[in-house]
């Protein structure tokens, strides 16, 4: 396989991000075809976006031989379904995350993936960014010394109450799933899943979500804590802060950050700057097609064990609010 054909499920902002994205990269790789229940809103992409088909219907895109992959890109509550439905038609499948909305949708797809030998795995963006490679290389040379505290953020204030997606239920709405898997996925790349005990809050509005929330996963024997939050009727700013025996580590915007600053002990800032080629999402999409080429069916930089675990996380957090979804 030389060039990977991507088809796109869904029309929103994320699909016309990946679409951009993948165009600008220059890699042997196109977005060939977008599908949407409206056909009419897949043809209107699909001139905007430089994509070469519009399809009437998903099952349409999926029995095209032309297409090798799917991005994934409608609500998160159909993200199962259509990573399902890609695999078992042969596509390799990239999902925007969360890519269920539990753990048991999560190990389905896994288990799905492997019957159908395709590549299954998820966008988080933020594993994938050379900055992070930089903060892991620091941290793994022993620069900080021995990491004791996780620090990180994620809030905006989402427009439209209560009628837009970030509050609905129905559509698996709420700061946890959309942006507070951010600030967890950074905590366990850092610190891993050796969680003791978590402690959390949460303000659960008038639609049924949780509109803001904190965090704190403590770790066996208590000697490393990581504190989070994330909201979607606040602006927190987007940031983490790794600290440790000698020094910190500051990520501004750590999801799609282009810096890192090293602050030892007694010392001068150390900056690094890593601009992005497009936007950052091109670091992912690049793992993917290398899985898929080289015949993986997951990413040995985002295993699949990891993404399960990250969401089992989220799954006890939602227990302890006594917050369930009616689209699970």
């Amino acid at each position: 396989m030389t060039t990977i054909n991507w088809g796109i499920a869904g029309t929103g902002g994320i699909a016309r991000k990946f679409a951009g994205t993948v165009y600008n990269m220059k890699d042997d790789a196109c977005v060939y075809g977008v599908a949407s229940r409206n056909y009419g809103n897949a043809y209107k992409f699909a001139r905007e976006n430089h994509v070469k088909k519009a399809f009437e219907s998903y099952d349409k895109m999926l029995a095209d031989e032309h297409i090798d992959a799917v991005y994934i890109a409608v609500p998160h509550p159909f993200h199962c379904e259509y990573a399902v439905k890609a695999m078992k038609a042969g596509k390799h499948v990239l999902c925007e995350k969360p890519v269920g909305m539990n753990a048991g949708q999560v190990q389905h797809m896994i288990d799905v993936a492997y019957d159908n030998n395709v590549l299954f795995m998820e966008n988080m963006v933020t594993r994938f960014l050379p900055v992070t490679k930089q903060v892991c290389d620091w941290i793994d040379e022993g620069a900080i010394g021995e990491v004791r505290f996780v620090e990180g953020h994620f809030g905006f204030p989402a427009q439209g109450f209560p009628d837009t997606r970030w509050f609905n239920k129905e559509l698996g709405g709420g700061a946890l799933l959309d942006v507070g898997i951010y600030p967890i996925s950074f905590a366990t790349l850092i610190l891993g899943f050796d969680i003791e005990d978590i402690k959390t809050a949460a303000y659960i509005g008038e639609a049924g979500t949780d509109e803001h929330h904190t965090i704190t996963l403590v770790y066996r024997g208590g000697r490393r804590l990581a504190n989070l939050s994330a909201s979607v009727v606040s602006d927190t700013g987007n940031g983490a802060v790794i600290s440790g025996e000698f020094g910190k580590i500051m990520i501004d915007h750590f999801t799609s950050s282009e810096k890192a600053v090293l602050v030892k002990n007694f010392e001068e800032p150390v900056e690094v700057v890593f601009p992005h080629e497009v936007n950052g999402f091109e670091y992912s999409i690049r793992e993917a097609m290398k899985c898929i080429k080289n015949g993986d069916m997951e990413s040995s930089r985002l295993p699949w064990v990891i993404t399960l675990e990250n969401m089992r996380i989220m799954d006890r957090i939602r227990e302890m609010w006594g917050l369930h979804y009616p689209c699970e």
